[in-house]
């Protein structure tokens, strides 16, 4: 409780809107916009995999497991799809036959481009309604509540939250490169 008797209710109301916030992101916002730019049958999941693909040419199948935090063979059944998709394509390593790096095409990165610039609308237009200056406050406290999260529940050393295919420059609720794999491999690989 917070001291006047109603810490319980305000627990239930803000999970309620978190979780309502949460759904409408995944579900309306970040749906919605993947299967304008698309036209494809690719998920949410599949275009924050292109975004990686696109902003690290080169990764390999076993970066994309544990971007997406699945098993390997996980990871090559969603590659696969974007293969057959003809929006990914995979390159053999010059030292090692074993190991494909994967690039987007042409056409997967026309989708992406349309992606982010779909997304970037609809959000500027969302923004509009709701008003600059409130907008920019609730940023700053979205960004103060996902460090809050990061530092109060334990989660796992190398899951990746998927910050980077969002904003590749800053990873902004990580604590610390020990909490994102994807900091962890683009340090390894020098980027």
């Amino acid at each position: 409780m917070n001291g006047n008797g109603n810490g319980e209710l305000q627990v239930d109301e803000f999970t309620r809107n978190l979780q309502l916030i949460a759904f409408l992101t995944r579900h309306y916002i970040e749906g919605e916009f993947v299967a304008e730019a698309t036209h494809k049958p690719i998920s949410f999941v599949h275009m924050n995999l292109l975004r990686i693909l696109g902003q690290n040419p080169g990764r390999t199948v076993g970066d994309v497991a544990r971007f997406m935090n699945v098993s390997y063979p996980a990871a090559t059944k969603t590659i696969d799809k974007l293969v057959r998709l003809r929006l990914v394509r995979r390159r053999e390593d010059a030292r090692d036959r074993r190991v494909a790096h994967l690039h987007l095409t042409s056409a997967g990165r026309r989708m992406v481009d349309k992606y982010i610039r779909v997304k970037r609308e609809q959000i500027e237009g969302i923004i509009g309604r709701f008003g600059a200056a409130q907008a920019s406050e609730l940023n700053g406290h979205m960004q103060k509540f996902a460090r809050c999260v990061v530092e109060t529940i334990p989660i796992r050393a190398g899951v990746c939250l998927q910050c980077g295919a969002f904003s590749p420059e800053d990873c902004s609720p990580t604590v610390s490169e020990k909490t994102c794999g994807y900091l962890d491999r683009k340090a390894e690989a020098g980027g």
